[in-house]
C-alpha cells in the first residue's frame, strides 16, 4: 500500500517519531501487573502481546534503516518481552531513536517485504504503530485516552490518500464512522476503530 513520500514533507518526522515512542511508553508503563492478559480492540492480541508486537517494529528498524529487508510477518512470540515489558522496550526504543536520528534516513530507499519505502514512510509507519496501539493499551485497560491533536493530524494527512485501500488491508479495519470531528476520532475512524462510551 503506497504511500505519498510528499506528504508531511514539512514535518520533523524524526521529532514526531521520538514522540510518538513517549506516547507508547507511557502507555506501557501504566499497564498494571493484572492487566497484562486483557483484551485489546486488536481482537488477535490482548495487551502483552499488542505490546510485544510494537516492541518488534522498533527491533527491526535500526535493522532495516542498516540495509535489512524487514518482513511484516505478524508471528513473534512474548518472551521478547523478558520479565520486565518497560525495561525492554525502554532499551529497543533509544536503540530505535539513535538509528533514526543517523543524519539523511528521511530521504533514503529501504525495503520491507511489501516493497520499498522512503525513511519518511517508514518512520510514519512506526509513528502509526506507536500513537494508535497506545490508544488501544489504553482502551484494553480501561483508560482510554485520545490521540494528541499533532500526531493524529499528520497521521490523517498520511493515510487519507489511501482510505479506500485501508479496508482491504491486513493492517486495519474497515474504516468505521467517526464519533466527532476531532482529528483523535476520524483518524480512530479511518483505521477502523470505535471509541469507547464516555
Amino acid at each position: 500500500m503506497a504511500v505519498s513520500d510528499e506528504t508531511g514533507a514539512s514535518v520533523d518526522i524524526v521529532q514526531l517519531y521520538v514522540d510518538a515512542l513517549a506516547v507508547f511508553g507511557t502507555a506501557v508503563q501504566d499497564v498494571a501487573e493484572h492487566e497484562w492478559d486483557l483484551p485489546t480492540p486488536c481482537s488477535d492480541w490482548n495487551v502483552r502481546e499488542l505490546v510485544a508486537h510494537v516492541v518488534l517494529g522498533e527491533a527491526h528498524l535500526p535493522l532495516v534503516l542498516d540495509g535489512a529487508t524487514a518482513s511484516t510477518d505478524s508471528d513473534f512470540s512474548v518472551d521478547l518481552l523478558g520479565p520486565t515489558p518497560i525495561t525492554t522496550w525502554r532499551g529497543t526504543a533509544l536503540k530505535a531513536i539513535e538509528a533514526a536520528r543517523m543524519p539523511g534516513i528521511a530521504e533514503r530507499q529501504y525495503h520491507l517485504d511489501l516493497g520499498d519505502v522512503t525513511g519518511r514512510q517508514l518512520l510514519s509507519y512506526r509513528i502509526t504503530d506507536n500513537v494508535v496501539h497506545a490508544w488501544d493499551v489504553r482502551v484494553g485497560i480501561g483508560r482510554p485516552a485520545s490521540i494528541a491533536d499533532e500526531h493524529a493530524e499528520f497521521l490523517l494527512d498520511f493515510w487519507l490518500p489511501v482510505a479506500l485501500d485501508l479496508g482491504q488491508s491486513d493492517f486495519f479495519g474497515p474504516p468505521t464512522d467517526p464519533r466527532s470531528d476531532t482529528p483523535s476520532d476520524r483518524l480512530l475512524a479511518l483505521l477502523g476503530r470505535t471509541p469507547p462510551p464516555t
